[in-house]
């Protein structure tokens, strides 16, 4: 893949020291051969821009964007790649979590992942310690959705599908941005040896969180047309004490985005590997 890479980091209430350590691995990828040249735009969704001086004096140059408001991880992602690609120099967006530790090759391994196979789409780096068990085949590296924790988005997908639908304001984002992508005919795939250190079994599992990701669930089920699943997460999202909303209106799909969409598996929607 030529050209220049754009990517995006979205804030919420991070630690500083989170921050450095991740500028510090930016750098290392930044570094190494087969890297193209790279710049990083930073979206805070914090309650208040507490984080621009402490970024600033780590990276007086960051291109730094308080929103004032939480926009949801979608939407301030949208707002970057749009700025992005508004760029022709600019041939692929890297979402990249803010809690993530790139592998020096991280950043060179997703790239050169890209130019594997024609018409691709997304490109996900390979979590670890915590590896999803979502499958991927072992020699082309297709895989039935990306995770969003570091994940490439090519020029030519945003140009044919657009962006993250933000009416998923936190999970199941990347999920239905693969499944768009597969349906317009592009290539998804993981990068084995794009790694990225993602350490979450210390992570606290919130009542918030578990209501976020049901809400998005069924928005997710409604939007593919499986009115059970979505029934059944609605009906978790009350049990939990979830504040009343719209329900979503199921739509009509035809079979091919049907066979895409995989709720059989649960919150993994994809078969697993173990």
């Amino acid at each position: 893949m030529s050209g220049a890479l754009r990517v995006g980091v979205v804030l919420y209430n991070n630690p500083v020291a989170e921050l450095q350590r991740l500028l510090d691995s930016l750098a290392r990828c930044q570094a190494q051969p087969g890297t193209p040249s790279l710049a990083c735009v930073w979206w805070d969704n914090s309650p208040r821009d507490t984080l621009r001086e402490p970024l600033l004096r780590l990276l007086p140059t960051a291109d730094y964007h308080f929103s004032g408001e939480n926009l949801g991880f979608g939407a301030a992602h949208n707002r970057m790649m749009a700025r992005a690609f508004a760029s022709p120099e600019v041939r692929a967006y890297v979402c990249v979590n803010p809690d993530g530790v790139l592998h020096p090759r991280g950043l060179a391994e997703l790239v050169a992942e890209v130019s594997r196979q024609p018409r691709t789409g997304l490109v996900e780096a390979r979590l670890f310690p915590d590896e999803h068990p979502k499958r991927y085949d072992p020699v082309t590296h297709e895989t039935p959705w990306c995770s969003g924790c570091v994940l490439l988005i090519t020029r030519e997908l945003y140009a044919t599908v657009g962006g993250f639908d933000e009416r998923f304001f936190m999970y199941c984002e990347d999920v239905d941005l693969s499944w768009r992508a597969r349906a317009a005919g592009f290539s998804v795939r993981l990068a084995p040896e794009a790694l990225v250190h993602h350490y979450t079994v210390t992570r606290e599992t919130s009542r918030t969180r578990e209501l976020s990701v049901r809400r998005s669930a069924a928005l997710l089920g409604a939007k593919y047309g499986d009115a059970r699943f979505m029934r059944a997460r609605l009906q978790e999202y009350r049990e939990l004490g979830g504040a009343p909303f719209a329900e979503p209106a199921v739509a009509r799909v035809d079979r091919a985005v049907r066979r895409i969409a995989d709720f059989e598996h649960l919150f993994d929607f994809a078969e697993a590997r173990w």
